[in-house]
């Protein structure tokens, strides 16, 4: 059963205290009933349905007050919707920082390998067993000592990368 918004919401004008007729008013609030009774329904579930809150808008003109925890929330979606843009925004560049440090990295070895390749190894350079892990440590003071005076150049690199993730991490 559909409801009669204008309906109620003339009954409900009608029983309100604006009303001072007594008897009038007891019988809007009888009609008021009914017609809840008859939806199935309570007369505070049926204040809330969409047409019966708009009717009774159009009849009344309320004078509603804001609910306080509705504006928090909507005020904490807002911010959290701008932390989380800054975040994005974050991850956007750490990812552009990131690939800007892998082509660095990538052409640094690169001219390392072709200054260890003309120089060639040096006289003490150990080569570990094929069958073992090496710690990247233990590879970067091999290459470093083999490549004479041009390992400066990636050793510097490297503690600038460092510093810079550093940085990166006290940001966050």
């Amino acid at each position: 059963m559909v409801v009669n918004a204008r309906r109620f919401a003339a009954l409900f004008a009608g029983f309100d205290t604006g009303n001072a007729c007594e008897a009038e008013a007891l019988s809007k609030g009888r009609a008021l009933r009914c017609i809840a009774a008859q939806l199935n329904m309570r007369i505070v579930d049926l204040l809330e349905v969409p047409e019966v809150r708009q009717a009774i808008d159009d009849q009344m003109h309320p004078a509603r007050q804001g609910r306080r925890e509705l504006e928090d929330a909507m005020e904490h979606a807002a911010a959290l919707r701008e932390e989380l843009t800054e975040r994005t925004r974050d991850v956007r560049n750490l990812a552009e920082m990131l690939a800007r440090q892998k082509e660095v990295s990538k052409a640094l070895r690169e001219e390392l390998a072709a200054t260890c390749a003309t120089t060639g190894p040096s006289p003490t350079q150990k080569t570990p067993p094929q069958n073992h892990a090496v710690s990247p440590a233990r590879v970067f003071h091999d290459v470093s000592h083999s490549c004479g005076a041009q390992s400066w150049v990636f050793e510097i690199a490297v503690v600038i990368v460092a510093f810079i993730l550093l940085c990166m991490a006290g940001f966050n």
